[in-house]
């Protein structure tokens, strides 16, 4: 299958680093709570999604360690090492955002919580990639678009990682962004 030989590892990697960053910047706040999108629901959707599903066949997990009422939230947060919906990245809550020291922090952040989103954006048709339930639907897509977005995705990881170090986020840098930021969550 074409779409999992080029887009599968790329895909894991960078939604793994999206992850790691976001604990990094808003772990404290986030950490174990339930109230916003940690639910068994939200979760399911990793098991009905034939990509999502691909990409927990690649960790020491099964859709059997899923708990019924907090998904694969446990102690440590989300079990999940990749792989996650969408959602899962793009929600913030009120409480967080406030937390953050000024607008244009808030815009990286938000930016970084589309980019698994982006990624999969009009993957067949108007569908998503992770709203494909059949593996076989999973063969008619077309992976050159979804490999553009995934490089858009990275380029715009890359700008956000720099103003997460520097404090600075250039013209350049916004305009980037500012791609990412139109899609919708």
């Amino acid at each position: 299958m074409r779409l999992i030989d080029e887009i599968l590892e790329p895909y894991a990697e960078l939604e793994a680093s999206v992850q790691q960053l976001m604990a990094q910047l808003i772990g404290e706040t986030c950490g174990m709570c339930t109230a916003c999108c940690c639910r068994a629901d939200i979760c399911e959707e990793v098991n009905e999604s034939a990509f999502l599903s691909l990409l927990l066949d690649h960790q020491e997990l099964s859709p059997d360690n899923m708990d019924d009422r907090y998904g694969w939230l446990d102690l440590h947060g989300c079990s999940l090492e990749y792989g996650r919906p969408p959602i899962c990245y793009a929600y913030f809550c009120d409480e967080l955002l406030a937390r953050l020291p000024n607008d244009e922090s808030r815009f990286a952040i938000q930016t970084l919580g589309r980019l698994i989103n982006h990624i999969g954006q009009n993957t067949l048709g108007d569908w998503h990639l992770v709203e494909i339930m059949n593996k076989e639907d999973l063969e008619k897509v077309d992976p050159d678009p979804l490999q553009q977005r995934l490089e858009e995705a990275q380029t715009a990881f890359e700008v956000i990682e720099e103003y997460t170090q520097t404090g600075r986020l250039s013209a350049t840098g916004h305009k980037i962004l500012s791609s990412i930021s139109t899609d919708d969550p």
